[in-house]
């Protein structure tokens, strides 16, 4: 009988034991695998979300001695020698050397106009950019609705050229409602709809068609800003920042770090939890097979003693507590990565409020192996050690 006979002889004779520590390592395993797993299912999940949804830089005329103030969708500048932006600018953008990273150029024209007897602000946009580049706007109120028809997603409804779109707090200081006319610098515009509240500046604007706004402020092509929502994954949007200025040497880019912040403090917060947590299941599945490894080798003193008697040498007795280690390691490995890695895809999705399902990374089968491999060699060396230097004499003398 070899060696490796006598191990799996062992494992057979010791089941319940032998289960009992692979379940140690199971949890181990497991838990990592699906930490693992939800991580990286974060990572795609809240990088397709900022970009799709949201700038991530803002394009500005580049002008020396500008004051400027500027949110996220209101710019008011009060400049002298300005480069300006234009509506020729756009394609520049898309022929630049970042221009697999652009997802949504979203141009915009804002200025001051007299609206009923009143001063507001007017925003050029065009409506199916702005409005996917901001799916958090939603009308409370639309124009032309049949009665029990739902308001629909401002992105697929076309906006009409005389019609406008207005912020809850600027409908109530304007004193307009759906359907209503509005007079915008002697000229006549129907209220098409009303955005929901939002608690910014935007409940305080008024949307309309970007060259409409264009003929009304008499300032043709002319756009004021332009926000860039970038695919940025794989690469910083300072990068996308310089190639984009490159591309306009006639504006200054400003990258939106806010939403890139966001998406790695989340992340990062998440996967310092997980990590822990990890560390300390690995640390009690450690303590596990130890203490499961010391209990097995005091058990079979006498049958490691006979073995000695019989010519087994000191490498052959550490031989066979590691072979046994390795099989149980081995098992474990395969049972941790598919038990974490249906919990990541079934339990993944609630607990890190994920949209998407989770798909199972094989690419973590080795790892998952290897590290219950090595955590059960490692607490092994102590009980194999302690096992192979048994006096065969002592560990006879109760037979």
């Amino acid at each position: 009988m070899n060696l490796f006979q006598i191990a799996l002889n062992n494992l057979r004779r010791r089941k319940v034991k032998m289960i009992f520590l692979m379940l140690g390592l199971v949890v181990g395993v497991s838990t990592v695998v699906g930490f693992l797993n939800i991580i990286q299912a974060m990572h795609l999940e809240l990088g397709d979300r900022i970009d799709e949804f949201g700038a991530n830089a803002i394009i500005l005329p580049r002008s020396e001695g500008m004051e400027m103030h500027y949110s996220s969708t209101v710019v008011s500048d009060l400049t002298f020698d300005v480069e300006k932006l234009t509506i020729e600018d756009i394609p520049k953008i898309y022929d630049s050397s970042v221009q697999e990273y652009i997802n949504i150029v979203s141009p915009k024209l804002v200025g001051a106009v007299d609206a009923g007897n009143q001063k507001a602000l007017i925003v050029g946009v065009e409506g199916r950019q702005e409005f996917i580049q901001k799916p958090w706007f939603s009308l409370q109120q639309q124009a032309n609705l049949e009665p029990g028809e739902s308001v629909g997603d401002l992105a697929l409804l076309d906006i009409p050229e005389d019609g406008i779109v207005v912020g809850s707090s600027a409908a109530t200081t304007l004193g307009v409602a759906v359907g209503e006319q509005l007079i915008i610098n002697n000229r006549p515009f129907q209220v098409f709809g009303i955005l929901n509240q939002l608690g910014s500046e935007e409940d305080g604007l008024i949307y309309a068609n970007l060259e409409v706004v264009q003929d009304l402020l008499n300032r043709p092509q002319e756009l004021s800003m332009i926000e860039i929502s970038a695919y940025c994954n794989a690469c910083p949007i300072e990068e996308i920042a310089m190639g984009l200025e490159d591309a306009l040497p006639n504006s200054r880019v400003i990258p939106m770090r806010q939403a890139a912040l966001f998406r790695e403090e989340t992340i990062e917060q998440f996967s310092v939890f997980g990590y822990a947590l990890s560390g300390m299941v690995l640390l009690i599945a450690a303590l596990v097979v130890l203490t499961t490894m010391l209990s097995s080798v005091n058990e079979r003193t006498r049958e490691i003693g006979i073995f000695r008697a019989i010519g087994f040498r000191r490498s052959d007795i550490l031989k066979i507590i590691f072979m046994e280690a390795g099989m149980i390691s081995i098992l474990g490995g395969l049972v941790g990565f598919f038990s974490g890695s249906f919990a990541a895809m079934y339990a993944g999705p609630y607990l890190a409020q994920l949209q998407g399902a989770i798909p199972m990374q094989f690419q973590l089968l080795l790892p998952a192996i290897l590290l219950s491999t090595g955590l059960t060699m490692l607490v092994s060396v102590y009980p194999a050690m302690k096992a192979a230097q048994l006096d065969p004499a002592e560990a006879l003398r109760f037979i």
